[in-house]
């Protein structure tokens, strides 16, 4: 019987998420990555989806956002970004459910996305917006810049 393992963030989509853990603090917030993020902005509308179930999904872990917004698309925008939405805000416009379920990407490896759905588009998304984070247009963030102790380490 083979083990089931979660599945593993890169570098890239780890760094991404703790810019957007660092702006989020304490609040109580969800985020939702995206590579689609002028068009949601210029409109306003962070719409359902039409393919599949009809919700928007949102997520309580800043790692799975992430993954979705490094996820390339034929389509997309050219970069992805996390956007970081204001809980308590969207609760009161909007029911947010939470979906316990796994999402399986091979039989063994399957992704915890801690899942929040709202199954309405949220209209009026700056109103809820906290902030949000671009990620890097050509898949990898800059590096960041060593201390002079890690250079000294080498």
């Amino acid at each position: 019987m083979a083990a089931f393992r979660h599945i593993k963030y890169s570098d890239v989509e780890r760094r991404l998420a703790a810019q957007a853990r660092a702006i989020a603090n304490v609040r109580n917030v969800l985020y939702h990555g995206t590579r689609y993020t002028r068009s949601i902005l210029d409109c306003g509308v962070l719409f359902r989806a039409h393919i599949g179930e009809e919700k928007v999904c949102l997520t309580r872990n800043a790692e799975v956002a992430a993954y979705w917004a490094m996820l390339r698309r034929d389509d997309d925008e050219g970069r992805g970004s996390i956007l970081i939405f204001d809980r308590r805000s969207l609760e009161r416009r909007h029911k947010i459910r939470a979906n316990p379920e796994p999402y399986w990407l091979t039989k063994t490896t399957f992704h915890d996305e801690a899942e929040e759905e709202i199954w309405d588009d949220v209209v009026n998304v700056r109103k809820y917006l906290i902030d949000l984070i671009l990620g890097p247009e050509n898949g990898r963030l800059p590096e960041r810049q060593r201390t002079p102790m890690e250079r000294s380490a080498k």
